[in-house]
């Protein structure tokens, strides 16, 4: 038959003296502040452009950004105003009609399509754009309105008119660098890299852009009617 009064042996000398140096190492290990570092984006135009306008995010798992507060662009002169909106995602999107006559505003960027009908004053609806990326805005009426939209997913996030681009409070870990700028020839395209942030080395990142002069815009009429269409005078003839 077993024995239920087992004697509890008392831990050594060197057991306890061992217990007594790892404790602090674990607490360290536990409660130890995570070190802030610093990540530079190095941006160059092949053709020495200028690199206003040019928007750098840096994506990790930890730096989520929070949606915003209600956000307008508004249409006036038969133009977006403005013609570029940074945003998070997530965010409530006003498109309010401040001209005499309708727009009918839609998207068709992958992720955040959405279509606004012919409409006057403010929408019945609020877009809200959901995935991060380029969204180019568009009038079904007015073919050379156009507007872009850069939605970001994270907190590090800078609109920028030269280079290097610094961000700090950065934690160690992985993250995706994006670079975008809307006189980019293809308005798609966001180009990324992966930069894995390391204590004790350089983080950088270079990025080789190609930039238009201009933000290539279509050609706007220079006659309109009062509904804000394209005017033919030959239609008079």
């Amino acid at each position: 038959m077993l024995s239920l009064n087992r004697t509890l042996r008392k831990p050594s000398a060197y057991q306890s003296l061992s217990r007594l140096i790892l404790l602090p190492a674990i607490l360290f290990s536990v409660c130890a502040p995570s070190i802030a570092l610093d990540v530079t984006v190095y941006l160059h135009d092949k053709k020495n452009l200028t690199l206003e306008g040019t928007i750098v995010e840096l994506i990790g798992a930890d730096s989520p950004a929070q949606p915003g507060a209600d956000y307008v662009i508004n249409q006036v002169d038969i133009a977006f105003k403005p013609l570029l909106s940074v945003i998070p995602k997530g965010t409530s999107i006003t498109l309010t009609n401040n001209d005499s006559f309708k727009h009918h505003v839609y998207s068709f960027s992958k992720g955040n399509q959405f279509d606004i009908p012919l409409y006057t004053d403010v929408p019945k609806q609020d877009v809200v754009l959901q995935n991060s990326g380029v969204v180019k805005l568009g009038c079904n009426i007015h073919d050379w309105m156009i507007a872009y939209i850069y939605v970001h997913e994270s907190q590090f996030l800078k609109k920028v008119n030269s280079s290097p681009v610094i961000f700090d409070g950065v934690l160690a870990g992985t993250y995706e660098v994006r670079v975008w700028n809307p006189r980019f020839r293809n308005t798609k395209r966001i180009l990324k890299k992966v930069l894995t942030v390391v204590d004790g080395k350089n983080n950088e990142v270079k990025f080789d852009l190609a930039l238009q002069k201009t933000i290539r815009m279509p050609k706007k009429p220079t006659t309109t009617d009062q509904t804000g269409n394209s005017y033919n005078y030959s239609n008079d003839k």
